[in-house]
Protein backbone atom coordinates (compact mmCIF):
# COMPACT_ATOMS: atom_id res chain seq x y z
CA UNK A 1 0.00 0.00 0.00
CA UNK A 2 1.10 3.75 -0.51
CA UNK A 3 2.71 5.50 2.33
CA UNK A 4 4.42 8.70 2.87
CA UNK A 5 7.54 9.15 2.85
CA UNK A 6 7.62 10.16 6.87
CA UNK A 7 5.82 6.70 7.38
CA UNK A 8 8.46 4.45 5.14
CA UNK A 9 11.15 5.97 7.28
CA UNK A 10 9.04 4.83 10.68
CA UNK A 11 8.00 1.35 9.41
CA UNK A 12 12.37 0.95 8.19
CA UNK A 13 13.08 2.47 11.75
CA UNK A 14 10.55 0.41 13.44
CA UNK A 15 10.59 -2.81 11.77
CA UNK A 16 14.74 -3.23 12.06
CA UNK A 17 14.74 -3.06 15.50
CA UNK A 18 14.22 -6.64 16.50
CA UNK A 19 15.29 -8.15 12.53
CA UNK A 20 18.88 -6.39 13.90
CA UNK A 21 18.62 -7.84 16.99
CA UNK A 22 17.84 -11.30 16.36
CA UNK A 23 20.27 -11.85 12.72
CA UNK A 24 22.56 -10.22 15.69
CA UNK A 25 22.19 -12.52 18.76
CA UNK A 26 22.12 -15.77 16.12
CA UNK A 27 25.13 -14.99 14.19
CA UNK A 28 27.25 -13.23 17.45
CA UNK A 29 26.13 -16.64 19.67
CA UNK A 30 27.38 -18.94 16.45
CA UNK A 31 30.81 -16.70 16.49
CA UNK A 32 31.34 -16.57 20.16
CA UNK A 33 30.24 -20.66 20.51
CA UNK A 34 32.54 -21.63 17.67
CA UNK A 35 35.40 -19.39 19.65
CA UNK A 36 34.94 -21.22 22.97
CA UNK A 37 34.92 -24.62 21.28
CA UNK A 38 37.95 -24.09 19.41
CA UNK A 39 39.39 -22.80 22.64
CA UNK A 40 40.26 -18.97 21.40
CA UNK A 41 37.97 -18.33 24.48
CA UNK A 42 37.21 -19.23 27.98
CA UNK A 43 33.85 -20.56 28.77
CA UNK A 44 33.91 -17.84 31.88
CA UNK A 45 34.32 -14.95 29.20
CA UNK A 46 31.33 -16.51 27.06
CA UNK A 47 28.15 -14.36 28.46
CA UNK A 48 30.33 -10.74 28.24
CA UNK A 49 32.02 -11.55 24.57
CA UNK A 50 28.39 -12.42 23.61
CA UNK A 51 27.16 -9.45 25.15
CA UNK A 52 29.62 -7.24 23.54
CA UNK A 53 29.12 -9.01 19.60
CA UNK A 54 25.27 -8.70 20.66
CA UNK A 55 25.54 -4.43 21.12
CA UNK A 56 28.23 -4.01 18.21
CA UNK A 57 26.87 -6.04 15.74
CA UNK A 58 22.90 -5.00 16.50
CA UNK A 59 24.65 -1.39 15.76
CA UNK A 60 25.51 -2.35 12.30
CA UNK A 61 22.76 -4.70 10.81
CA UNK A 62 20.32 -1.85 12.76
CA UNK A 63 22.47 0.94 10.01
CA UNK A 64 22.60 -1.44 7.28
CA UNK A 65 18.83 -2.90 7.73
CA UNK A 66 17.82 0.68 7.65
CA UNK A 67 19.71 1.33 4.14
CA UNK A 68 18.81 -1.73 2.54
CA UNK A 69 15.43 -0.81 3.55
CA UNK A 70 15.80 2.68 2.11
CA UNK A 71 17.61 2.40 -1.42
CA UNK A 72 16.68 -1.35 -2.00
CA UNK A 73 12.98 -1.62 -3.02
CA UNK A 74 12.97 -5.68 -1.43
CA UNK A 75 9.15 -5.01 -0.41
CA UNK A 76 8.23 -4.49 -4.37
CA UNK A 77 9.93 -7.73 -5.49
CA UNK A 78 8.24 -9.65 -2.75
CA UNK A 79 4.78 -8.52 -3.81
CA UNK A 80 6.30 -9.10 -7.50
CA UNK A 81 7.23 -12.72 -6.23
CA UNK A 82 3.57 -13.29 -4.35
CA UNK A 83 2.03 -12.17 -7.31
CA UNK A 84 3.93 -14.48 -9.68
CA UNK A 85 2.36 -17.17 -7.28
CA UNK A 86 -0.48 -15.92 -7.64
CA UNK A 87 -1.15 -14.73 -4.63
CA UNK A 88 -2.57 -11.32 -3.66
CA UNK A 89 -2.55 -9.05 -0.44
CA UNK A 90 -6.57 -10.06 -0.24
CA UNK A 91 -4.57 -14.60 0.12
CA UNK A 92 -3.86 -12.45 3.88
CA UNK A 93 -1.15 -15.01 5.68
CA UNK A 94 -0.29 -16.94 2.45
CA UNK A 95 0.85 -13.75 0.90
CA UNK A 96 2.58 -12.79 3.97
CA UNK A 97 4.83 -15.42 3.90
CA UNK A 98 5.88 -15.38 0.47
CA UNK A 99 6.35 -11.93 0.62
CA UNK A 100 8.98 -12.19 3.80
CA UNK A 101 10.32 -14.96 1.65
CA UNK A 102 12.09 -12.57 -0.50
CA UNK A 103 12.19 -9.54 2.03
CA UNK A 104 13.87 -10.98 4.38
CA UNK A 105 16.73 -12.83 1.77
CA UNK A 106 17.39 -9.66 0.68
CA UNK A 107 17.79 -8.31 4.15
CA UNK A 108 19.86 -11.17 5.62
CA UNK A 109 22.29 -11.87 2.87
CA UNK A 110 23.29 -8.11 2.51
CA UNK A 111 23.51 -8.60 6.70
CA UNK A 112 25.72 -11.91 6.54
CA UNK A 113 27.96 -10.63 4.03
CA UNK A 114 29.11 -7.51 5.52
CA UNK A 115 28.83 -8.29 9.18
CA UNK A 116 30.38 -11.98 8.66
CA UNK A 117 33.71 -10.21 7.01
CA UNK A 118 33.49 -7.87 9.72
CA UNK A 119 33.44 -10.35 12.55
CA UNK A 120 35.68 -13.10 11.19
CA UNK A 121 38.33 -11.43 9.26
CA UNK A 122 38.40 -7.67 10.90
CA UNK A 123 37.79 -8.76 14.42
CA UNK A 124 38.78 -12.51 14.93
CA UNK A 125 41.42 -11.70 11.89
CA UNK A 126 40.63 -14.70 10.47
CA UNK A 127 42.17 -15.96 7.06
CA UNK A 128 39.98 -14.64 3.89
CA UNK A 129 39.70 -17.95 2.81
CA UNK A 130 37.32 -18.69 6.33
CA UNK A 131 34.75 -16.06 4.80
CA UNK A 132 32.78 -18.05 2.46
CA UNK A 133 32.28 -20.81 4.74
CA UNK A 134 31.31 -18.33 7.86
CA UNK A 135 28.95 -16.61 5.57
CA UNK A 136 27.07 -20.10 4.12
CA UNK A 137 27.40 -21.35 8.07
CA UNK A 138 26.04 -18.87 9.53
CA UNK A 139 23.21 -18.03 6.79
CA UNK A 140 20.34 -20.13 7.04
CA UNK A 141 20.17 -20.22 10.79
CA UNK A 142 20.14 -16.54 10.45
CA UNK A 143 17.54 -16.59 7.58
CA UNK A 144 15.45 -18.83 9.52
CA UNK A 145 15.26 -16.41 12.87
CA UNK A 146 14.84 -13.10 10.69
CA UNK A 147 11.98 -14.46 8.47
CA UNK A 148 9.96 -15.80 11.62
CA UNK A 149 10.68 -12.59 13.53
CA UNK A 150 10.16 -10.53 10.18
CA UNK A 151 6.96 -12.30 9.76
CA UNK A 152 5.57 -11.39 13.02
CA UNK A 153 6.86 -8.02 13.53
CA UNK A 154 6.12 -6.51 9.94
CA UNK A 155 2.74 -5.94 10.18
CA UNK A 156 2.65 -4.27 13.31
CA UNK A 157 5.61 -2.22 12.60
CA UNK A 158 3.53 -1.04 9.16
CA UNK A 159 0.52 -0.33 11.96
CA UNK A 160 2.11 1.84 14.46
CA UNK A 161 4.22 3.98 11.60
CA UNK A 162 0.76 4.35 9.84
CA UNK A 163 -0.71 5.92 13.07
CA UNK A 164 2.46 8.04 14.51
CA UNK A 165 2.64 9.25 11.08
CA UNK A 166 -1.18 9.85 10.73
CA UNK A 167 -1.17 7.85 7.54
CA UNK A 168 -4.14 6.16 6.84
CA UNK A 169 -3.25 2.33 4.44
CA UNK A 170 -4.40 3.03 1.03
CA UNK A 171 -3.85 6.86 1.06
CA UNK A 172 -0.76 8.09 -0.19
Amino acid sequence: MPMKTSTKIVKILLTNVPIALSISAVASYMGISQAVAQGALSQGAFVPALAGSVAMNFVFSYAISFIVGWFVPAERWGFSFAGACGVTPADGIKFGLLLNLVVNLVYVVVNDLILTYVNAIVMQRQPLSSYLPAVLGSFVPCYVVGYIVSFLWAQNAERIARSLCHDEAGVS
